[in-house]
């Protein structure tokens, strides 16, 4: 058997390597050539994280014992890219590695941290020890994730508290610790995205209030001080901050008695439990497509220059911006599932 094809690098090199490897698990000879250069190909840079089986099967930093995570190292300077989506084709966003902050709330956070006031300096104390508390550090890192992922707010806070207890070994109770577990109500969650024009909306009608009902007697008044004091600084107010943590924290208090986090599915819970692999993942360059031209060639894939009877696959150009380009390649990999299943078919059953 032999097939010829014609597409965009990651497609044709992806669909060979499936072709070749389904061949060989079956004891089947076949010869795979694509039409184009070698070394003519868009580089896919890391540090990246993604759950890709496709990816993850063709060579692409597979990451051992996991059902399909792939963890690309890159330079330390770079943030890593993230995708919450199977296969990600989606819900990508950067996670910050150099100590600074990706997400704007996360940098205002750092600011707290190493201003010269003392006031700002006890504000970041306290919600470093929160965090602390739930057994989620104050890693920049986690951070990005609590405010930036793609996701809803109560599913962020799972997803970093999972993942900072993976860093730290930490193990709290969250909801009877935090939570009065009696309530006569359960108050709706501040609108997302939160304004702080929303923010002090829901102050003066009294929203925040029945919020903080819900938190238990002797922390109560520690986090309306907090949240009052950090409003009430006329200069340096940090309003993504300030935002971001009532947004979270009203999905948190908005949760019913019998209610727990929410599961996280086992995608999510594989890029939490081995974040902090990725984010020291730092030992030069590496492109995701090297390793599929690797895997390709290693599995005695060729590249020609024409081929007259060459199959046409779907072909978009990669795009410029590093995070389009992850989400490109991972695009192109479902697509060379879909198309190597097709030419499969074709070649052991032939339309006559």
């Amino acid at each position: 058997m032999h097939v010829a094809i014609r597409s965009s690098s990651a497609t044709a090199v992806t669909t060979g390597i499936l072709l070749l490897t389904h061949a060989k698990r079956l004891g089947q000879p076949i010869q795979v050539v694509i039409e184009g250069d070698a070394n003519d190909f868009a580089s896919v840079l890391g540090p990246a994280m993604v759950h890709s089986p496709v990816l993850s099967g063709c060579g692409v930093g597979r990451v051992p014992k996991t059902n399909g995570l792939v963890c690309v190292p890159g330079r330390h300077s770079e943030p890593l890219v993230v995708s919450l989506e199977r296969g990600g084709l989606s819900d990508w966003f950067t996670v910050d590695r150099d100590g600074q902050g990706v997400h704007p709330a996360t940098r205002e956070f750092i600011a707290l941290c190493r201003s010269t006031d003392p006031e700002l300096q006890a504000f970041a104390t306290v919600l470093r020890g929160a965090l602390s508390a739930m057994g989620c550090p104050a890693e920049p890192a986690l951070l990005d994730v609590l405010f930036g992922a793609p996701a809803p707010p109560i599913e962020r806070l799972a997803l970093t508290i999972r993942a900072g207890r993976a860093m730290t070994g930490g193990s709290r109770d969250l909801l009877t610790g935090f939570i009065k577990m009696e309530s006569d109500g359960y108050p709706d969650p501040l609108p997302t995205p939160l304004t702080m024009d929303g923010l002090l909306s829901a102050r003066e009608s009294g929203h925040i209030a029945k919020l903080l009902d819900r938190v238990n007697d002797d922390l109560r008044a520690s986090v309306s001080d907090w949240f009052d004091g950090l409003a009430a600084l006329e200069d340096g107010c940090p309003p993504n901050l300030l935002c971001g943590i009532a947004e979270v924290g009203s999905h948190l208090l908005s949760l019913p008695l019998s209610s727990v986090m929410p599961t996280l599915g086992a995608e999510r819970a594989g890029l939490a439990a081995h974040l902090g692999r990725a984010l020291g993942a730092a030992s030069g360059e590496h492109c995701a497509m090297a390793s599929l031209v690797e895997m390709y060639t290693f599995l005695g894939g060729r590249f020609v220059d024409h081929s007259a009877f060459a199959v046409d696959l779907p072909s978009d150009p990669p795009p410029s911006d590093r995070i389009d380009r992850w989400q490109w390649l991972c695009q192109s990999a479902f697509c060379a599932k879909e198309q190597s299943e097709s030419l499969w078919q074709q070649l052991i059953d032939p339309v006559q």
